[in-house]
């Protein structure tokens, strides 16, 4: 192996942990929540959840909420298995 292709394959290597790690510091939050609006939901607590695009109708359903703040791939995951993207959470 050339001293260029051990070069690009420790790059890609790193590369390759640095986007998996990243995914991996999203928490995720077990949540009971329900529809108060289009694209909006409402958490037991208080903390509301703005989707984009979700057509789940919960009423006080179990869900999971997968986020980190600077995440572009945020998720609310029902018990139904359906899943709609998050674009806030806020009080």
């Amino acid at each position: 192996m050339t001293t260029g292709n051990s070069a690009l394959l420790r790059a890609v290597a790193a590369i390759t942990l640095l986007v998996v790690s990243g995914s991996a510091l999203a928490e995720m939050f077990a949540v009971n929540v329900r529809r108060i609006d289009k694209d909006l939901y409402k958490t037991d607590e208080g903390v509301y959840i703005q989707t984009r695009y979700c057509y789940e109708y919960a009423y006080g359903d179990d869900a999971v909420l997968k986020y980190d703040r600077y995440a572009y791939d945020n998720k609310l995951i029902f018990d139904s298995g359906e899943t709609c993207d998050v674009e806030k959470v806020f009080r």
